[in-house]
């Protein structure tokens, strides 16, 4: 194993160095969005792993028979454009077939894009990435920085030497002693400012808000409301609509590419949303309008009502038991009546 300053320096560059950390974060959403498709059928010869990485890198694949196998192939589109501007044309080099050819898109096989543009998602999470590697950037001095609580300065280098070694013994957890007099003279300590605990907290959000926004585009649903207290379902399902257009735009080129392929080579493969995408379509089809949920608040208020209204009757009952107490007191004064009877009959 190596020596722990090498791993720290190792795994450092995942933050300071900038082309690295952009790497890295691209690397690890495609290893994300490898789960948004479930295709089913599929031939030996075309892993859906493959087949994924090719769309969502490359924005396009061209699906051939070469020697009666069925191969995803990479290669640039060209030739005449049609009435329309699309190429005609796919190209394909490929060593380890040792294929060199030009296909016709519309007679040779079956073109699946990426989106409907034709786009690859390298740009959409590549300017992500840079925001996030910036202000994670930020974040890491932020917080480097705040074990700064005070600066020294020394005005020769024996007084910086016995402040050096104070500090050192401090961080030892050693207790030290200053013997001398010239230490106290020669030494100057300034307070770092305190702002710096607001300042990481602004720096979180933001981060925060990069990667939600992201994964909102790619259809995915996360919160990035920045309020410090709860937040009701409107609150939370406010931006369902904005996830799955263009999640759904993929889907749909992916099966009429599909289909193209079952009629063209007589196959039966067929693809659908998969992982947390499958389960967003599903509960947007649950809750196709989540403004007509009743606010929590709004129910709050009304049991409250309620407890109120039981309150009242509780006084009305309070009243009943009033009105008990008088019929004692009624029955109290017919007790007197017995009583004046009895005086009756003694004379």
């Amino acid at each position: 194993m190596k020596r722990k300053d090498d791993i720290y320096k190792l795994y450092q560059q995942q933050i300071r160095d900038k082309d690295t950390a952009v790497t890295e974060f691209m690397a690890n959403t495609l290893a994300k969005t490898q789960s948004m498709f479930e295709y089913e059928g599929l031939p030996d010869s075309i892993p859906q792993k493959e087949l994924e990485r090719l769309l969502q890198t490359t924005g396009n694949a061209f699906v051939t028979s070469v020697d009666g196998v069925l191969y995803a192939l990479s290669g640039g589109k060209g030739g005449e454009p049609d009435v329309y501007g699309r190429a005609t044309l796919y190209t394909v080099a490929n060593p380890a077939l040792k294929l060199n050819k030009t296909y016709d898109i519309q007679k040779d096989g079956v073109l699946i894009e990426n989106d409907s543009n034709g786009e690859s998602l390298l740009p959409l999470i590549g300017r992500y990435a840079v925001l996030h590697t910036d202000g994670l950037i930020s974040l890491n001095t932020a917080s480097i920085l705040t074990r700064i609580t005070m600066l020294i300065s020394a005005s020769d280098d024996k007084t910086k030497q016995s402040a050096e070694e104070f500090l050192r013994k401090i961080q030892d957890g050693e207790f030290s002693i200053i013997g001398e007099n010239a230490f106290f003279k020669g030494v100057n300590m300034q307070t770092a400012p305190t702002t710096n605990s607001v300042y990481i907290t602004q720096l979180i959000e933001l981060v925060q808000y990069y990667k939600a926004s992201m994964y909102n585009e790619l259809g995915l649903n996360a919160n990035y409301n920045m309020k410090r207290e709860r937040l009701n379902l409107g609150e939370v399902s406010m931006n369902v609509d904005v996830l799955l257009p263009y999640v759904d735009n993929m889907l749909k080129e992916r099966q009429n590419a599909v289909e193209k392929i079952n009629e063209m080579f007589d196959t039966e493969i067929s693809v659908k949303l998969a992982s947390s995408w499958g389960l967003e379509r599903e509960t947007a089809k649950e809750n196709p309008d989540p403004t007509d949920e009743p606010d929590p608040t709004e129910e709050t208020t009304e049991t409250d009502g309620n407890d109120t209204e039981t309150d009242g009757n509780d006084t009305e009952t309070d009243g009943n038991d009033t009105e008990t107490e008088e019929t004692e007191e009624t029955e109290t004064e017919t007790d007197g009546n017995d009583t004046e009877t009895e005086e009756t009959e003694e004379t």
